[in-house]
């Protein structure tokens, strides 16, 4: 075992896969997923596992003993009622809770970095810039596994079990090739068009795939390194926070190394903006932009609710996802001397 052993879940998924590239230069990577990745190199080990299957997770955990842990696996949000919350919360949760203690049972001093999703905020009446320390409320059973995650591996950490823990809450993320959760909010189906709700000029947070990576290389460097006095200095960060865990003053010990980030590009972005660097990077160019007005979704996601009460919050946050401004507070990620370099110009540049 050594600190520069890394084990990444997730490994040939959107963001495991970069991040295994980006950090194998520097460490021997394990990478585990369902299946195998395209990247290969001397210093990244494949495993293939199903992270829910408890005995292989342990059997890997004990064969290499990472120093470190950068859980990204996940089952993400997916069209309604093609995942169950019981399957969510097995896959997202209650794994996420497994590799930990597996993890920390083969090196008691590893560190634990999970990206959960800014998703655990809701996106009912956000009031400015949502800091770490806000109320939640998820609306979809994708986002309540996720906190549910959060919640286990906080509470493993007050009992003693894990040491060091990083909790990373994305925007959703990005990619010129990957551009799904931006489309969403500007385009009609089969790319027809571009849809300007309302005055387009709602904002939304958002996050670079690369700035993602380049983040989690950042925190890599503040707990193995130099610049760990930083992480020391600012004190328990959210560990304080009553919404995820009663704290008691042992457990506040313990929590001297918990970090909780809302992670977004720089600054936030209005869908007018969006739709310009779209056509601007030659993506559906010369498709046409068509005005829907609010009232009319807002009607819809109301039938809908009705129609189907049990998936009511679910319609109905996908209105907020569209009238409203859905920015997240990155004061936190930017204290740590992270600079997030790329943006939507940068990414969908020619």
């Amino acid at each position: 075992m050594h600190e520069k052993d890394i084990l990444i879940t997730g490994a040939a998924g959107f963001i495991g896969c970069d991040l295994c590239k980006s950090l194998s230069t520097e460490n021997f990577v394990t990478a585990v997923d369902r299946r195998e990745g395209s990247f290969n190199s001397n210093h990244v080990a494949w495993e293939l596992i199903d992270l829910t299957d408890f005995h292989a997770v342990n059997t890997i955990c004990r064969k290499y003993s990472p120093g470190g842990v950068i859980h990204c696996a996940a089952i993400a949000h997916q069209k309604i009622g093609a995942v169950d919350s019981d399957t969510y919360m097995r896959v997202n949760s209650e794994a996420t809770e497994n590799l930990a203690k597996a993890a920390a049972q083969s090196n008691p001093d590893a560190y634990f970095i999970f990206l959960s999703t800014v998703s655990v905020y809701g996106e009912e009446n956000l009031n400015g810039p949502v800091p770490e320390e806000s109320e939640f409320r998820p609306s979809s059973a994708y986002a309540a596994s996720k906190l549910d995650a959060e919640k286990r591996l906080i509470a493993l950490m007050d009992r003693g079990i894990i040491h060091n823990l990083v909790i990373l809450r994305p925007a959703p993320v990005y990619d010129r090739d990957w551009r799904f959760n931006l489309e969403r909010r500007v385009r009609a189906p089969m790319g027809i068009a571009y849809i300007r709700f309302g005055s387009g000029s709602q904002k939304m947070s958002a996050l670079a795939r690369p700035n993602l990576v380049a983040f989690i290389s950042h925190v890599l460097k503040i707990i193995k390194g130099s610049d760990r006095e930083f992480m020391d200095e600012q004190g328990s960060g959210d560990g304080s926070d009553e919404n995820i865990v009663p704290a008691k003053s042992r457990e506040q010990n313990h929590r001297k190394n918990l970090r909780i980030f809302n992670v977004c590009d720089e600054t936030p972005y209005d869908f007018n903006s969006i739709v310009r660097v779209f056509k601007k990077s030659g993506i559906y160019p010369n498709r046409p932009v068509i005005s829907a007005p609010l009232s009319a979704v807002w009607v819809g996601t109301r039938l809908a609710g009705a129609l189907f009460p049990g998936k009511r919050r679910w319609f109905h946050s996908g209105y907020n996802k569209l009238a409203s401004d859905l920015i997240f507070d990155n004061g936190k990620m930017l204290k740590t001397g992270f600079k997030p370099h790329h943006s939507l110009e940068t990414v969908f540049a020619h």
